[in-house]
């Protein structure tokens, strides 16, 4: 994998600086060396940047994770409409250390374009692939540490920080919109036999006014969302402790909105048709054991089976326009999975 001059051209002395800034105390940086990550982003260029440090004073981190906006025209575009490398170092700067979930260091923030935002690089911890389908256990985890999450910031005042994401609103809304219609032809050419007629018609007849469905799934009491809660976003410790990375599009939403996401387009078939109510009971018990009152669990049940159409989304948008070519076939695989709980779940009878 190719690495484009903006990540070779880093320097010893710019990251001196970088680190310096963010007050890190580490020794000075003595040699740099940059190399390509196992994965890439949807929307961004990332590099491991392995370090060595002068013998006086304590060294820093031996790698970290270099991460610039995407220059593709796909890329620009989305990072243009949907703010996302602006919203993740707003994140950094704000939300990263009172957030209950574990999340990378961040050592240096950046502009995005000269200065990479520096992450803690995870390369040690258990790293995810959403191919692959989400186990159980890491499931049960999941429920855990998304209703902290939830429960942490559930109707709070620090939700009106104008940077965070709301999945309904404005031009961030619009691109998703769009992005769900660029996929709907080769939905309907690949699945069109394979969920009942009634279904199918649904979704293609929202798909050119998805605004009308984001609007639908935002309602309800709003909390703090990670809202791209997968498993390419996840890694987990020897201890089976979540990691979240990848914060570009964190807002503010419905708690429901995290789960229908994770469970509805990261487990297959027939355990998510069998342990999902189990999981969102999980969920639901912790928000409550955590102090969320006002909240029954029919209440999340009905927000989850609407909640599930919104990953369905996510695998319609990259069917079409984000198709980002990465060989995966993710979006068939969100798609596949998305369809059969949607069905199960009669999600447009509630919509």
């Amino acid at each position: 994998m190719s690495l484009s001059s903006r990540l070779t051209d880093l320097n010893p002395d710019w990251l001196d600086r970088a680190l310096a800034e963010r007050g890190s105390g580490t020794a000075p940086v003595l040699g740099l060396d940059v190399q390509p990550v196992t994965f890439m982003g949807a929307t961004t260029e990332m590099a491991r940047l392995h370090i060595t440090y002068a013998d006086t004073g304590v060294p820093g981190p031996p790698t970290l994770v270099a991460k610039l906006r995407g220059t593709s025209e796909v890329q620009r575009q989305m990072d243009l409409a949907m703010g996302l490398f602006a919203r993740e170092a707003c994140f950094y700067g704000t939300f990263a250390d009172a957030v209950p979930v574990r999340t990378p260091r961040c050592w240096s923030i950046g502009d995005g374009d000269a200065g990479p935002l520096l992450l803690e690089d995870l390369g040690d911890l258990r790293m995810c692939d959403q191919m692959d389908g989400m186990n159980l256990p890491d499931a049960e985890t999941m429920m855990d540490a998304l209703a902290d999450l939830h429960a942490t910031f559930w109707e709070s005042d620090q939700l009106t920080e104008p940077w965070l994401a709301s999945p309904a609103e404005g031009v961030f809304a619009g691109m998703i919109g769009q992005l769900v219609a660029s996929g709907a032809p080769a939905l309907a050419e690949r699945y069109g036999d394979q969920v009942p007629a009634d279904v199918m018609s649904a979704i293609l007849d929202r798909s050119h006014c998805w605004t009308d469905v984001l609007a639908r799934l935002v309602e309800g009491p709003q909390t703090l969302i990670h809202n791209d809660a997968r498993l390419d976003n996840l890694f987990f410790g020897d201890e089976g402790t979540p990691c979240l990375i990848d914060w570009q599009l964190v807002g503010r939403s419905r708690g429901t909105q995290d789960v229908g996401y994770l469970l509805a387009g990261n487990m297959d078939g027939d355990e998510l048709s069998a342990r999902w109510e189990p999981l969102l009971r999980r969920y639901h018990d912790r928000l409550v054991a955590l102090g969320v009152s006002g909240y029954s669990f029919d209440q999340c049940v009905e927000h989850y089976r609407q909640s599930i159409v919104y990953p369905l989304g996510a695998g319609m948008a990259l069917l079409g326009d984000m198709d980002v070519g990465d060989g995966r076939g993710l979006g068939d695989r969100i798609v596949t999975r998305c369809l059969r709980h949607i069905a199960e779940l009669e999600s447009f009878k509630v919509l």
